[in-house]
């Protein structure tokens, strides 16, 4: 098995000078810097490197947490987009199984073509998939519990109970508190469209930030921060979700194991769950 680095170093040849095979199989290829630049504000190595960094993360704590992948186990991505986190699992997974489901048909497409697999399949806002029951070891997510409703992330985690095996471990991003200053930051600078919205996303960001110290669900679906297409307002925005909620509110079915930020590396929180055993 290559290490870390040198798996970085692989994907990123798969973009810039490809084909790349590992194991017998061609990484998957990449659409067009545009899409990428659209969907995570970055193409190429860098967006890669953000990617590589929560890939990282997962397998270092799946580890300590007393669950290390292994080959025999599966893994979805929820939110798969493109597969930019999706295609480092390949360096622990064989490619039957890994998954991934998105509510954009076009990046499940796109998906589906650059895998060369039929395992990433278009889903509905809310669940349930289509998938079977206590099909999954792992299920990550990337920048999308930092986007959903609060009623949306809570049926999401029941739907993820019923996917996982029992102790099945859960890796979920988050906005985290820094976010409220950023957004604030941007007030008054003149800047359109996203980030525009961005520094109107809440009327007062003290409170915003007071009701997330209280350990309280935060969520704004202003118009100009919902994704566009599928991604519609009624489940989806900016989410910040706070520790003691995190730890709490999924507590019937899942034990928070983790809940991680390090601002030197990371731009989002994680947050680790383990499925209980007594749990459907």
């Amino acid at each position: 098995m290559l290490t870390q680095d040198d798996w970085f170093e692989a994907v990123c040849r798969s973009y810039s000078n490809p084909p790349v095979f590992y194991n017998g199989i061609k990484l998957p290829g990449f659409p067009s810097d545009e899409i990428q630049t659209n969907t995570t504000g970055q193409s190429g190595i860098n967006t890669l490197k953000e990617a590589f960094i929560f890939y990282q993360d997962c397998i270092e704590n799946f580890k300590i947490l007393g669950m290390p992948l292994q080959k025999k186990h599966t893994l979805l991505d929820f939110g798969v987009g493109w597969g930019r986190i999706a295609r480092f699992f390949l360096r622990e997974l064989p490619l039957k199984n890994i998954y991934g489901i998105d509510v954009t048909e076009d990046f499940i497409e796109i998906c589906k073509k650059t895998f060369q697999t039929e395992n990433f399949l278009v889903t509905e806002p809310f669940p349930p998939t289509q998938l079977s029951s206590r099909k999954f070891n792992f299920i990550i997510g990337y920048s999308v519990f930092s986007h959903l409703s609060e009623k949306a992330c809570e049926s999401w985690m029941r739907e993820f109970s019923r996917l996982l095996v029992p102790g099945g471990m859960v890796a979920l991003t988050t906005r985290g508190r820094t976010f409220f200053d950023f957004c604030k930051s941007l007030k008054g600078k003149g800047h359109t469209g996203y980030l525009a919205a961005l520094s109107n996303l809440f009327d007062d960001f003290s409170d915003a930030r007071t009701r997330y110290d209280q350990g309280e669900f935060v969520h704004s679906n202003r118009d100009g921060v919902n994704g566009g297409g599928a991604m519609t307002a009624d489940f989806y925005g900016e989410t910040f979700i706070p520790e003691e909620y995190a730890r709490s509110a999924y507590s019937e079915l899942f034990h928070l194991e983790k809940f991680l930020f390090d601002p030197s590396r990371q731009t989002h929180p994680i947050m680790f769950f383990r499925k209980k055993s007594n749990s459907l």
